[in-house]
């Protein structure tokens, strides 16, 4: 299917349109504006489906969705393709490092907002942990109808989810896998009444994705988010949690969510010293003396150790 070119517009419909040959580079601009946001190249039919969960908020809805395929198969770039489309203007607080602090996100995010919730939090070291996990989810998903958000949940597999999130409450699913030469950049879609009978008969002949055949596939290409640099620091700390539970620091398990952003913002500032003090709590999303209330914080408690 053909990919098409979007740039912002916020006199469209949806706050996208799709610009012509000549308009943007031909698939390289990577990085490249229009009207101050950055371009964004998706499969054609996949954007109809972006727009669906559009039309689903603005009838007072919430949309959950489903992102799920085997690790560094290019889960999370469609993650963030999806949620910029949905709203150009999100920052790393869309993006949820834990369960713990999901309610947090929620309470601060605004109506209609996508919120992220990385792979490694839907990752358990065993049956039970993942019981608990999905229980935590489904009273998440109930908060955030209140809001009309769009969850994105990313996962290592659909089957391992239980039935009422995998089949009731998330509107579709895209699953990513790699080709026979294991290239990255393939999807297969399953709306609605297809992510069902995928849940039961897939589960029945060994996690298969074969039966039913999807509504349609696609690619998708490369994208990163303006604050790309933050949100890799994210998914490195929420998959070393993830991965290694028993050999966390116990100061490290001991920290908040806003002792973990203080961190990452100073992390940021040593490695990265051309980006600017306003560039990084406007990513953050906070004002200036909080931002420097968390850098004194640090240089006192954390630098230290």
């Amino acid at each position: 299917m053909t990919y098409i070119k979007l740039g912002y517009d916020p006199n469209e419909k949806y706050g996208w349109r799709i610009l012509k040959e000549g308009e943007c580079a031909d698939r390289h601009f990577l990085g490249e504006m229009y009207n101050g946001k950055l371009l964004v190249q998706i499969n054609a039919m996949l954007w109809e489906k972006v727009k669906n969960i559009k039309k689903i908020q603005v009838k007072g809805f919430d949309a959950p969705i489903m992102i799920d395929g085997k690790r560094r198969t290019g889960k999370s770039t469609v993650e963030k393709t999806i949620a910029y489309l949905l709203n150009p203007d999100i920052s790393i607080n869309n993006f949820v490092i834990g369960l713990e602090d999901s309610a947090d996100k929620i309470e601060n995010a605004r109506e209609c907002d996508p919120l992220c919730f990385d792979e490694a939090i839907l990752m358990g070291g065993s049956k039970d942990a993942m019981a608990k996990k999905q229980k935590q989810l489904s009273k998440v998903i109930d908060v955030a109808g209140q809001k009309r958000l769009c969850l994105i949940f990313c996962m290592p597999s659909f089957f391992e989810m239980n039935r009422t999130l995998a089949v009731n409450h998330s509107l579709f699913l895209i699953h990513i896998y790699t080709d026979t030469q294991l290239n990255r950049g393939h999807f297969a879609f399953f709306g609605t009444k297809k992510k069902r009978l995928l849940y039961e008969l897939g589960k029945k002949n060994q996690n298969s994705y074969s039966k039913p055949t999807s509504d349609f596939t696609g690619d998708f290409v490369n994208f990163e988010l303006p604050f790309e640099s933050e949100y890799i620091q994210l998914k490195k700390l929420s998959l070393r949690e993830a991965l290694n539970p028993d050999q966390v620091k116990k100061k490290d398990k001991n920290l908040t969510e806003s002792d973990h952003k203080t961190i990452i913002m100073a992390n940021i500032k040593e490695k990265s010293p051309y980006i600017t003090d306003e560039q990084i709590w406007t990513m953050f999303g906070i004002g200036k003396s909080e931002f420097y209330r968390r850098k004194k914080r640090y240089k006192e408690v954390f630098a230290k150790k």
